[in-house]
């Protein structure tokens, strides 16, 4: 007897599976599977968030509710089949921990839990370039990125041209100098950024002729002040200088005229 009573509470109580991972990019979509037995009808899925369950998705008597919390609005998508949930439109605030709660048509029971991972797509590297000033045409690169854990490599340097890869400390760019031929107007210079099979490029064009650096303004350079200024000032000094004297004259006379 009490053999049977544990076998029929084993059918009921949830059966919580290991911690499953998926992972998207933003702006994508991503699918959650629900982890339910492909031979169950199910008559009751629940998706939520956060640990005091926040229901995001539900299917309950043949009815399907996708709207329950505001950010998920028009982003999600439910297979009553399967249970399996999709959330569309990736942001990086959808970067945490999803709950299921099924039961099948048999009163049998199962949760899973989901971890999803939010990440971005490979920023292009950006390329800092500085002009050296010598009879030929000779330039310092360096490029660099704002993502982390990539390799930095240069890519189809053209043959008109001689180049030198150097290493950088930091180990967070590329830096390549480039002494290209007298004869060369114009080349394009490759960078690119990889981690795992992604990949993003860089092209920068390099220019020989009349090619000078910028200008770069000096942290203390303070703007001088134009002549019209100076003029302006003068001006109010020596209207206040002659309107202090006609003051003082006309004290002067009024305390005679008042003896």
């Amino acid at each position: 007897m009490k053999l049977q009573i544990l076998l029929i509470l084993s059918l009921q109580v949830a059966l919580v599976q290991p911690l499953r991972e998926v992972s998207g990019y933003l702006g994508d979509n991503v699918t959650l599977p629900s982890g339910a037995d492909p031979s169950w009808k199910l008559s009751s899925i629940e998706w939520s968030i956060f640990s005091n369950n926040t229901w995001i998705a539900t299917y309950r008597s043949g009815k399907k509710k996708l709207d329950r919390v505001d950010r998920y609005k028009g982003r999600l998508g439910l297979n009553t089949t399967t249970g399996d949930l999709t959330i569309h439109r990736l942001t990086a605030e959808d970067d945490m921990e999803y709950t299921v709660d099924l039961i099948n048509t048999k009163e049998q029971s199962s949760g899973n839990k989901t971890k999803v991972t939010v990440r971005q797509h490979l920023q292009k590297p950006s390329i800092r370039r500085s002009f050296l000033k010598n009879e030929n045409c000779s330039w310092f690169l360096q490029c660099s990125s704002t993502d982390t854990g990539v390799a930095l490599s240069w890519q189809d340097l053209p043959a008109s041209g001689t180049f030198s890869n150097l290493t950088n400390p930091d180990g967070n760019s590329a830096v390549l100098l480039a002494f290209l031929h007298a004869t060369t107007n114009r080349v394009e210079i490759t960078c690119t950024s990889r981690r795992n099979t992604e990949e993003a490029s860089y092209v920068r064009t390099l220019e020989c002729d009349g090619e000078e650096p910028e200008p770069r303004p000096t942290p203390d350079a303070r703007p001088q002040k134009q002549p019209w200024f100076r003029e302006r000032y003068g001006l109010v000094f020596v209207l206040g200088s002659t309107l202090g004297v006609l003051l003082t004259v006309v004290a002067s006379t009024y305390a005679v005229r008042k003896n």
